[in-house]
This record gives structure tokens, sequence and C-alpha cells, in this order.
């Protein structure tokens, strides 16, 4: 049986979330986000960035923005996208606001009162 090491929930999208992700000193690239948690994400992008490398991803729960910054973690190649993990750097405040709204919209998702 595998064990969930995951110390946050994480919400999985049934359709991918639109979102942002901004390189240092580049324009801001669209992203497909699959899923969310309060210590990271995970998007596909057909665009190659480095292990590593800080970006800032911006997107939307429940009507809220969020921009927060963070640092791809995980990387792996499907078909001819790839799939990134971001770890966030997180302030405590950010962290509890995105939490309540994750927390608001898995509830939704699983009562179905909205699709994706």
């Amino acid at each position: 049986m595998s064990e969930n090491r995951r110390e946050f929930f994480r919400v999985i999208f049934h359709e991918s979330v639109n979102g942002k992700i901004t390189r240092l000193g580049e324009m801001p690239l669209s992203i497909m986000v699959d899923n969310i948690s309060v210590t990271g994400m995970r998007f596909t992008s057909p665009v190659n960035i480095a292990m590593g490398e800080k970006l800032e991803c911006s997107f939307e729960i429940m009507e809220q923005g969020f921009l927060i910054e963070g640092a791809v973690v995980r990387k792996s190649t499907r078909n001819d996208r790839v799939e990134y993990g971001v770890g966030f750097t997180i302030d405590q405040e950010t962290s509890s606001v995105l939490f309540k709204h994750l927390n608001y919209y898995q509830i939704r998702q699983r009562k179905g009162t909205f699709a994706d």
C-alpha cells in the first residue's frame, strides 16, 4: 500500500485550470495547471524550463487570484509537452488564504455543484 507523504492535501482538477508563469526577465507564459496544494503545483507546458529555475506563478481559485513565487522541483516529458512540479515559496498569510480557497473548491468539486 502506498503512503501519502504530503503534509497538505492537493486539489486535482478534472480539467486543467488556466494559469501563467513568469520567468525572470521574460513575458508571462500561459500554462495548464493540473493540480495545486499549499506547497506547490503541477503544470504542463511545451516550453523547456530548467530544474531549479525560479518562477512567478499566477492562477485563480474560486475567483481569488494568486501570485506566488516558486522553483521547478520536478520535470518529466510526456509526448510533446513537459510536466513540471513547482515548489512554492509562500508566506503564512498567503498560505492560509490559498488553503481556504482550495478547501472550498474541493468541497464544491466533491458535491458536484460546478464543473471545473
